[in-house]
């Protein structure tokens, strides 16, 4: 099976390729679903970070308050670090097991969306990596309208990852999501038949 790393920028529309390429018929492992499967309240994930941060990072029905602490990750580099020590061990063991269930369904290609890929270091990981990129106006539009930021909140994010044009260089197969939904689905159809 060819484990492949996708990944992208904040609001360079990964989200919207990893839909794409399921509805090709390719399976996509994503971090982020999982991360939130062990958020949940009573998860492996939810129990140690109230343990560690205190009910302060909940909202009153008990579940996290997840604007504030994306408030916290992105202002406050140690808060980002603890949290990646609690969950990202608890992420890789959920992922094992479905790349191991992919492999034993001899699944010929498979992605796994990780956000955080280039940050990490991760490309030694994967059989190949994707990375869905965008124009930097386009980014930053995208992202104050999905999430109601303003243009420094929205910076703030954005300066929290890596450069696009380093993420570009560093990726061996890029996807540029500059331009609408179609435009986005020929290259990946492309991409795929290339992989």
């Amino acid at each position: 099976m060819k484990w492949t790393g996708l990944t992208g920028g904040i609001a360079t529309g990964k989200s919207t390729a990893k839909k794409l390429i399921e509805g090709l018929g390719v399976p996509v492992v994503d971090a982020d679903h999982i991360s939130h499967k062990l958020t949940e309240v009573g998860a492996k994930g939810y129990s140690a970070i109230v343990s560690h941060f205190g009910n302060s990072v909940l909202e009153k029905d008990k579940r996290l308050d997840r604007k504030k602490l994306g408030h916290l990750v992105f202002t406050d580099p140690q808060v980002k670090t603890d949290l990646e020590n609690i969950l990202h061990p608890l992420i890789k063991i959920e992922v094992d097991k479905l790349r191991k269930h992919y492999l034993d369904q001899a699944v010929p290609l498979c992605f796994y969306d990780v956000p955080l890929l280039f940050e990490k270091n991760l490309m030694n990981e994967f059989h190949t990596t994707v990375l869905v990129w965008c124009n930097n106006q386009t980014q930053l539009e995208r992202l104050m309208k999905r999430n109601s930021l303003s243009v420094e909140e929205a910076y703030i994010r954005i300066k929290n990852q890596l450069p696009m044009i380093d993420k570009v260089k560093m990726a061996e197969h890029c996807v540029d999501n500059s331009g609408d939904t179609l435009d986005l689905e020929k290259q990946l159809k492309r991409l795929l038949k290339h992989l």
